[in-house]
């Protein structure tokens, strides 16, 4: 073994440990504050659901006994007697006449002169023109597929 260790050395050794217990410690107390927020979050999703089963069993039960009321079946109890309950609405705007601006909008700017329009040549189709069809008749049933004109 060593007899002698250089101080300096073992002053560099104790700072390095140290260093590291610090690190430990540092990394340690992170990864339980992460589990305690993860057991946190658990338990918050476990008693929002425990509430959600408690609703949809209650909707259940509401559904299961409307379901057995004789007149929930009937369409005509159901229908809601409003007049209107088929009908579009396009919302209060489509009542009410619209109302003139209290402040009439300024009047543009005097435009420039109108310049004289250019004769442009006319452009021609680039459809062919076609022939407008015949009237069907009763012998065009019973035609036969070889005399008929198909390009028409």
């Amino acid at each position: 073994m060593v007899e002698s260790l250089d101080p300096e050395l073992a002053e560099k050794l104790a700072e390095n440990r140290s260093r590291l217990r610090a690190a430990t410690a540092e990394i340690n107390e992170w990864a339980e504050q992460a589990e305690r927020e993860r057991e946190e979050a658990a338990e918050a999703r476990r008693q929002a659901a425990v509430q959600l089963n408690k609703e949809l069993d209650e909707q259940i039960a509401a559904n299961k006994e409307a379901s057995e009321d004789p007149n929930s079946k009937n369409e005509w109890l159901q229908r809601r007697d409003d007049g209107g309950g088929r009908t579009m609405d396009f919302g209060p705007a489509g009542d009410e006449p619209e109302q003139a601006p209290a402040d009439p909008a300024p009047a543009p700017p005097a435009a420039p002169a109108p310049q004289p329009p250019v004769a442009e040549p006319p452009q021609q189709s680039t459809q062919p023109v076609r022939r407008p069809a015949r009237p069907r008749s009763d012998e065009d049933d019973d035609e036969d597929f070889a005399n008929r004109d198909w390009f028409v």
